[in-house]
């Protein structure tokens, strides 16, 4: 392609020279200084901007990320079974009034209120707590029990009659690892509005209506600590409070404060009112439980009141909001005086806002704190905490259960845990008082379920605070007398022999080794020949070896094995005498089975772990499988009922005559350790006493671990053990020297329980020719 290059014309050349010209003046004149100023300050607020906006972004990602991600870290709470009240049950009716204030029920003149009670001379009402567990949702329902002859009577208002009331889990402790901080974590709907308004009205008043900072508020604490000479009051609003709270420290310096703003101006900008609202409550600090800080109105009202904060009145939501001020200078229990004169402060806000008329606000102030004693959940319930640890070790992450806040819902009944603890406290304090030598004796406690297997107890020390040394899992110790049943139910198990059975209680020898073991009775004298239902009862260690000796060893062994003994041992004779060490709750499972005829074989301690969400996370499951028969263990089972009957056990029949158990002492050699195990139609108890350096002491299974169990007993009105037997096995009266059925008539005869097709083939009437 070609291109013509046109020559310039004139007056283009005229404009080229002029503007050259131009050029020419202006080159040597240089910009104002204030025009060169200004550009310079342009670009250092361009540059200094750039810093401050990364700030301002590393800020936000820190206030987003705390609240859209795992606002804290909460320890797992520990919740007890529900307490299932039953119809026809033993009980008293001041033991429902203390259980019912002990579940944070308040008694007053009616219980239409969800959380409330009312009581009579005979009865007593309550409108029971709905909740939530693994189980499902358990709504709230209004019940009225009545005591006749010493039993539970429940019905609703109509006056129908129901089988069972249901009282809601307790919280009972926090798995911490290291974590040491307690809250409870509430959603806005669960907050009371009364609550809400409280606050504000108190801490600040323009919440709902500020974006996150008050000049108003800053300028009203200005005033007030100018005008007092001294810092009386601050001008923070709620917002930059939980930003100070959750975020920053407590330093009064202004770069913490200039920080606090803007966190709290981005707070506002990302999240609503009552997500802020919501936090905040949850949150602030309000008091310290033993190690652990105590956060959040929902825990602090759990702490100080026994209740729900749902349930609590203006006054004590009033008392809480105070606190907020000083947790510690207000706290009620240490500071009760000062606590009523900031609670009243509060509650004449409310009378100036418009919230309430002169007369209740005066009336409000007139109540008592009624605050609640402080509780030590560590001491009541640290032994059983300590077996919900060491069973969900195995299925979770430590720093999953220290900060996930999940809920763990155990098998605890709270009543049989603190009656164990004070039976045991109580008696070991009386045996120390009786016997000098005894200072420092220990014990431990292990209360299941009887038919399911749930753990409902573990007392692991006679120390009046949780001592940390939890002897129900970590005193291994000879178990004694105990060993017996397992080696009767083999022989009951065999169809071979019965109650009724004669066995020889006279010396024998084995030799062990290079030696010979000769066992004797604990009263050093032989019995002869004697039914096997009296050598149990009455604990002949020489009929026993007889017994399995005749089973042989390796047989009884077995047995061990089969109703639970994982520890391993070795089976010399002495270990059908007792000489097998296994812990109080090694004890409690081996005789499980047993107690339950077979319908549970293991101990159960948690029943699942829920998440936040109430996504039931685990469920765990008890193994039933028993390789005896339901009839072999129901068989040996009611001839352990002799024992109280004729036997060691007399003591404790005599102190609760109307109750039949079933019962076994076990006292090892020199007295270094007292036993006694009893079954009820409600509980398998286990009990130990002795020496941390196991010394020798002055006390049997029966003079000492027994009268543990008594006060126990005493103190938690039990259900006797059914009497009836399961198909295939059945009672016989028989006569006691010959192995025949005995007639209405007979005067030497005993009751027995045999496995059918055992039992005497003749009878007698027991008339005699003259």
């Amino acid at each position: 392609m070609l291109f013509i290059l046109r020559p310039m014309t004139k007056k283009a050349s005229s404009k080229t020279s002029k503007s050259a010209s131009t050029q020419r003046k202006n080159k040597g004149k240089k910009p104002s200084f204030l025009k060169r100023l200004s550009k310079w300050l342009l670009l250092l607020v361009i540059l200094a901007s750039i810093p401050f906006a990364v700030w301002i972004w590393w800020l936000d990602k820190q206030v987003v990320a705390r609240f859209e991600g795992q606002k804290w870290q909460v320890p797992s709470e520990v919740y007890s079974a529900p307490l299932v009240l039953l119809d026809g049950a033993p009980w008293r009716k001041q033991d429902l009034e203390q259980v019912l204030m002990d579940y944070g029920y308040r008694f007053g003149k009616n219980s239409q209120k969800i959380g409330w009670a009312a009581r009579s001379q005979t009865k007593v009402s309550a409108h029971l707590r709905d909740y939530m567990d693994h189980t499902g949702y358990h709504p709230a329902s209004r019940r009225i029990f009545s005591f006749a002859n010493g039993t539970l009577q429940i019905q609703d208002v109509s006056g129908k009659r129901y089988r069972t009331a249901t009282l809601e889990p307790q919280k009972v402790g926090y798995l911490y690892g290291g974590n040491t901080e307690n809250r409870d974590i509430l959603v806005f709907e669960e907050i009371p509005k009364s609550l809400i308004d409280i606050l504000t009205i108190t801490e600040d008043r323009e919440f709902f209506s500020h974006f996150g900072i008050s000049f108003t508020g800053i300028a009203r604490a200005a005033w007030v600590n100018l005008s007092s000479g001294s810092r009386r009051q601050g001008g923070s609003t709620l917002t930059q409070q939980l930003i100070k709270n959750m975020f920053l420290t407590s330093d009064r310096t202004y770069s913490r404060k200039i920080t606090e703003v803007f966190m709290a101006l981005l707070l506002e900008y990302r999240y609503s009112k009552e997500d802020i609202i919501t936090a905040y409550i949850n949150e602030v600090y309000l008091a310290q439980e033993g190690s652990s800080a105590l956060h959040g109105f929902a825990a602090a009202s759990e702490y100080f009141y026994g209740r729900p904060l749902g349930e609590l009145n203006l006054a004590e939501q009033a008392l809480l909001v105070g606190m907020v001020k000083g947790p510690s200078i207000y706290n009620p229990r240490r500071h009760p005086e000062r606590a009523k004169q900031r609670r009243n402060v509060v509650l004449d806000l409310l009378y100036e806002q418009g919230r309430l008329t002169q007369g209740n606000a005066n009336a409000l102030k007139q109540l008592p704190l009624r605050v609640t004693k402080e509780g030590k959940r560590r001491s009541v319930f640290g032994d059983y905490l300590d077996l919900v640890s060491m069973q969900l070790e195995r299925d979770f992450d430590a720093s999953a259960l220290a900060t996930e806040n999940l809920k763990i819902y155990t098998g605890l009944d709270i009543r049989a845990q603190k009656n164990a603890l004070a039976a045991m406290q109580g008696r070991v304090s009386a045996l120390e008082q009786q016997k000098t030598e005894l200072r420092g004796l220990q014990g431990a406690m292990v209360v299941t379920d009887r038919l399911s297997g749930q753990v409902r107890a573990v007392v692991g020390s006679s120390d009046k605070l949780y001592s940390g040394f939890n002897r129900a899992l970590g005193a291994v110790r000879p178990i004694g007398s105990l060993v017996k049943p397992s080696i009767y139910l083999t022989a009951i198990a065999t169809g071979r022999f019965t109650w009724w059975d004669r066995l020889e209680d006279a010396p024998q020898q084995f030799k062990v080794g290079s030696t010979l073991w000769q066992p004797q009775n604990y009263s050093r004298t032989s019995h002869g020949e004697v039914p096997m239902y009296e050598a149990l009862a009455k604990s002949y260690n020489l009929a026993t070896i007889d017994l399995a000796s005749q089973l042989g060893f390796d047989r009884v062994a077995q047995t061990l094995k089969d109703l639970g003994v994982k520890r391993p041992f070795t089976m010399y004779p002495s270990v059908a005498l007792g000489s097998l060490e296994l812990s109080p709750f090694e004890v409690a499972r081996l005789y499980q089975p047993l107690a339950s005829t077979g319908q549970s074989a293991e101990l159960g301690v948690v029943l699942s772990v829920m998440d936040q969400s109430g996504k039931v996370l685990k469920r765990f499951d008890q193994s039933s499988s028993v390789p005896f028969t339901k009839e072999a263990l129901a068989v040996t089972l009611a001839g352990m009922t002799k024992s109280p009957e004729i036997g060691t056990a007399r003591a404790a029949q005599a102190q609760l005559p109307g109750l039949r158990f079933a019962a076994k002492t076990g006292t090892t050699n020199d007295q270094r350790d007292s036993w006694f195990v009893a079954i009820t139609g409600d509980y398998l108890s286990t009990v130990w006493l002795g020496q941390d350096d196991n010394a020798p002491m002055n006390i049997t299974g029966s003079s000492g671990a027994q009268w543990v169990w008594i006060d126990f007993a005493k103190a938690l009105p039990q259900q006797s053990l059914p009497k009836a037997l399961p198909s295939g096995a059945a009672y016989y009266q028989v006569t006691k020297d010959e192995f025949e059925i005995a007639a209405d008539r007979c005067d030497e005869k005993v009751e027995l329980a045999f496995i059918e097709g055992t039992q005497p083939r003749s009878s007698t009437s027991c008339i005699w020719p003259f």
